[in-house]
């Protein structure tokens, strides 16, 4: 085992174990969403596809917050770059949830 291989793995851990105490402990779930979104724009890389898969799932089973998800993933995909896992996230709740935002 490399270095880099262990550094890689450990990281990837802890950005998955704060992802799961972010859900655990969320008393306010456009808590969870912005907590969800900031991690994968500072660690994307590093963020397993359970990661978004659920921060989706989660905004699909709540409705009092699709309207502030949509309108927040929005707002982090016009940041210069997007990791690729912001965009995954951000096509899927946009593309479900925004004619609601928009009142149409």
């Amino acid at each position: 085992i490399t270095l880099r291989y262990f550094f890689m793995y450990s990281i990837s851990s802890i950005v998955l174990k704060i992802a799961i105490l972010a859900e655990k402990f969320a008393t306010d779930y456009k808590w969870y969403v912005d907590v969800v979104l900031n991690l994968i724009r500072i660690a994307g890389d590093y963020i397993a596809d359970e990661v978004w898969y659920r921060v989706t799932q989660i905004v699909i089973n709540r409705e009092d917050i699709q309207a502030y998800a949509a309108k927040t993933v929005f707002e982090a995909l016009q940041a210069p770059t997007c990791h690729e896992n912001m965009v995954k996230v951000g096509a899927y709740i946009i593309g479900e949830f925004w004619k609601p935002y928009c009142g149409r």
